[in-house]
């Protein structure tokens, strides 16, 4: 016969067990509404969970590939490809105001993401140029003129050596860099162009005197 304590540390243990189950399938925990769908637990926010199964499928449904063209949950994807600039320019009109928010929201985009290579003033004297190629300033008249959906463009697929951004940063993150530029762009002179590489000159080998026929005198 079971010692009635052993019995009751069985059933403690089993209790526990169901209670934690439960928690995890959406029932109450506790003096905090736990349950899946009102968000309040970091638990419950929308994510997968790779070693969760469907409760009622028994996939491992956190391991399974989304299906094609599958959107995550609040995303916009950017519609343009990489040689699209000019149709960008054309079509995407800033959503945004340059309020002091945003603007502000735009200056701290600008110095995480883009001083780096820019530099303080757009200037393209940022600290990586010592070791990588310099961009071309984004004071030029060139940049100055362009709309501003040429200028979103380039953080968002990238141009020559910079990467896509579109991983770091989202559409509005980088509506509101574009007017901290045009902020900038208000206080900076006009920079020059950029000069045109010099044109390669092979060198040329010194002419070599003829010889003197044979038998003849030089």
């Amino acid at each position: 016969m079971r010692s009635p304590f052993r019995l009751l540390a069985l059933a403690g243990v089993s209790a526990a067990l169901l209670l934690s189950s439960a928690c995890d399938v959406g029932l109450p925990a506790g003096r905090t509404p736990h349950r899946e769908g009102n968000r309040l637990d970091m638990g419950d926010q929308l994510k997968l969970k790779p070693q969760r199964k469907d409760l009622f499928l028994a996939r491992a449904t956190g391991l399974m590939e989304p299906q094609p063209g599958a959107i995550a949950a609040g995303e916009a994807p950017y519609p343009y490809a990489q040689s699209e600039a000019d149709r960008a320019g054309a079509e995407l009109v800033n959503p945004l105001e340059p309020t002091p928010a945003v603007l502000a929201k735009g200056k701290f985009v600008y110095e995480s993401f883009c001083i780096a290579c820019h530099g303080a003033k757009g200037a393209g004297d940022g600290k990586v140029t010592a070791l990588f190629p310099k961009p071309p300033s984004l004071m030029t008249q060139k940049v100055r003129d362009w709309p501003d959906g040429q200028l979103v463009h380039r953080p968002m697929r990238g141009q020559n050596s910079m990467p896509s951004h579109a991983r770091q940063i989202d559409q509005n993150e980088a509506w509101a860099a574009v007017l901290w530029i045009r902020e900038m762009q208000k206080g900076e002179p006009v920079a020059p162009p950029p000069a045109a590489p010099a044109a390669s000159t092979a060198s040329v080998p010194p002419a070599t005197q003829a010889a003197p026929p044979a038998g003849g005198k030089s």
